[in-house]
C-alpha cells in the first residue's frame, strides 16, 4: 500500500479513537492494507521493466503524502498524522533493503528476517493494476477523515 493510504489509515483511527489506542492499531492496520491488493511490482524483474512508471508514482506519493500532513498540520491534528506515521512505519525497512541491499534493484535481494519475510508474504496481492484498488481506498479514506 502507498504512504499516501498507509498516513490516511493511521489518520482515521486517531480521529475515532484516543490516541494511546490508536498508534498500535494503526502499526497492526499497516499489515492488513498490505495483504489487500495494492499496487507493486512483487519481484525485482517487474520493478525493472516498469522502473519509470514505478519512479513516478513513489514520486507523487510522496508528493501526496507530505501534501497530506500539510493538511493535518494546518488544520490542528498532528497527533492523526503521529498516528499515521505508525501505520507507515513498518514500510521504513524497506528503505535499507532496497538502498543497501539490492543497490536500488541491480541486486537480487536477500531472505531477510522473520519481520521481512513475514511482510514479503503478505504482499502476495502486489501488483500494478493494485493502483486502481489504492485510487479509490484513498478517494474514500480522505472523505471519511474530512
Amino acid at each position: 500500500m502507498t504512504l499516501t493510504n498507509h498516513l490516511l489509515t493511521g489518520a482515521i483511527f486517531a480521529k475515532v479513537l484516543p490516541l494511546p489506542l490508536a498508534i498500535p492499531l494503526a502499526f497492526a492496520s499497516h499489515f492488513v492494507l498490505d495483504a489487500l491488493p495494492h499496487f507493486g511490482f512483487i519481484n525485482i524483474e517487474e520493478r525493472t521493466k516498469y522502473n519509470k512508471l514505478f519512479g513516478a508514482i513513489v514520486l507523487l506519493d510522496c508528493l501526496l503524502s507530505v501534501a497530506l500532513s500539510a493538511w493535518l498540520i494546518s488544520r490542528g491534528h498532528s497527533q492523526w498524522l503521529l498516528a499515521g506515521f505508525a501505520a507507515f512505519s513498518p514500510d521504513l525497512v524497506w528503505i535499507y533493503r532496497f538502498t543497501v541491499e539490492e543497490k536500488f534493484g541491480k541486486l537480487k535481494p536477500t531472505k531477510g528476517n522473520r519481520f521481512i519475510q513475514f511482510h514479503i508474504k503478505i504482499q502476495q496481492y502486489e501488483r500494478a493494476w493494485g493502483g486502481l484498488v489504492e485510487l479509490v481506498y484513498a478517494v474514500g479514506a480522505f472523505l471519511i477523515l474530512r
